[in-house]
């Protein structure tokens, strides 16, 4: 049986990763970043195991308890490293259409360009989308990825014991 989930769908991931993108004040975030807020916006019930910088865990323990509209992960760790090729492939497409900086992710950042996203594309997101896009770019892309309380090491998501400092 042949079933359809938005996580592996790389027009949907790029998407979720403009959209994330385009609500981050820099406009830009290491892959790595991105590769663990846009699994926060698929199963946004995950913010409930992620330790929250200060002051920003209210509002992400109340986005947790928003049931995801997709389904449920057995193992996000597992699935986060399962899907490691579809973020690759969703940023291969908009690099091919100039919407994120070539030279940007030949060192692992993911950074929009001047480039105008096409038509009314973003205006698809309803209000929930671009209020998880909102918090996800705003309180959680924002946070460093690696060192001590890091987003790897907040998440668990990924491994951050042999890090940088």
């Amino acid at each position: 049986m042949l079933v359809y989930h938005p996580a592996f769908d790389v027009y949907h991931g790029a998407f979720r990763a403009l959209l994330l993108l385009e609500h981050t004040p820099s406009k830009s975030m290491f892959a790595d970043t991105l590769r663990i807020v846009d699994l926060y916006f698929v199963f946004p019930y995950l913010l409930a195991e992620l330790d929250f910088p200060k002051g920003v865990g209210r509002e992400g323990r109340r986005l947790a308890g928003v049931h995801s509209r997709f389904n449920s992960l057995p193992s996000p760790k597992v699935f986060l490293s399962q899907t490691k090729s579809l973020p690759r492939l969703v940023t291969s497409a908009l690099v091919g259409k100039q919407l994120i900086s070539e030279e940007s992710l030949k060192d692992g950042v993911v950074a929009r360009t001047d480039e105008p996203i096409p038509g009314d594309l973003l205006s698809q997101a309803d209000a929930r989308d671009v209020e998880l896009a909102t918090y996800l770019g705003t309180k959680i892309a924002t946070v460093p990825l690696l060192g001590r309380k890091g987003l790897k090491e907040r998440s668990k998501l990924m491994e951050f014991r042999y890090d940088p400092a």
